[in-house]
């Protein structure tokens, strides 16, 4: 019997679902800028969730501050490097450690700074290069196989990872480098497309399977969903 799931996501308030559909701001940074969603809790390297993503997608908007514009849901060494571009930008702090001075994490005077920048913008937002947005997957599955589809609001490439384990991203290490994820990968053989399919077989019955899409389009500039899982049938 072949089931069909829907997911959506817990971690993204509002605009995210649990698969996590990665928005894009195009917007003037350093000016006041309009955002639906705020930074609700301080941040540190090695912290995860839709929250970062969010922090990541505004950073993005700006390649000056954030070149490697990646939204991967993960506070990494990239994202640590472009919240300090950020407070010497704004003023903030510009030297010392994230446990002395702050310089490098999202602490009180960050988040605010941020929440207002994000928050209160209502002029002419400047485009910047910007990354895909990726729908939630829908998933058809039965018990040796399944079948993911999803759509970019770009011509990208689709990509899946998927593996009975829980999967891991590490951020990547420069502009335009695709983080790495664990699991088996599969491609949509689409090529740049706007509607992704793809098909994995040789599944076993009755087992979790954790996954994750993610579309890069022709500049390099990469989305990825939020983890989720499915049993297959038995």
């Amino acid at each position: 019997m072949n089931k069909t799931l829907h997911l959506q996501s817990a971690s993204h308030k509002g605009l995210l679902p649990i698969g996590v559909i990665v928005a894009v701001l195009c917007v003037s940074f350093l000016g006041m800028q309009s955002a639906n969603a705020a930074i609700a809790r301080h941040l540190d390297f090695g912290d995860n969730g839709s929250d970062v993503s969010e922090l990541q997608t505004y950073l993005a908007a700006d390649a000056s501050i954030y070149p490697a514009g990646l939204v991967t849901g993960y506070f990494g060494a990239l994202t640590q490097a472009a919240i300090q571009r950020f407070q010497t930008a704004q003023g903030i702090v510009s030297g010392g450690s994230p446990t002395t001075t702050g310089y490098g994490r999202v602490g009180p005077q960050t988040m605010a700074r941020l929440n207002a920048l994000m928050g209160g913008y209502s002029g002419t937002p400047t485009s910047w290069d910007t990354v895909p947005i990726l729908s939630t997957p829908s998933v058809q599955y039965g018990n040796t196989s399944a079948t993911f589809t999803w759509t970019t609001n770009e011509p990208t490439q689709g990509q899946l990872y998927y593996d009975n384990a829980p999967l891991r991203s590490d951020e990547a290490t420069g502009p335009h480098q695709q983080p790495y994820v664990s699991g088996t990968y599969a491609l949509d053989s689409g090529g740049l497309s706007m509607n992704h399919t793809v098909t994995v077989q040789n599944l076993q019955p009755n087992t979790f399977y954790y996954y994750l899409t993610r579309g890069v389009d022709s500049g390099g500039n990469m989305s990825m969903t939020w983890p989720n899982s499915f049993r297959t049938s038995q």
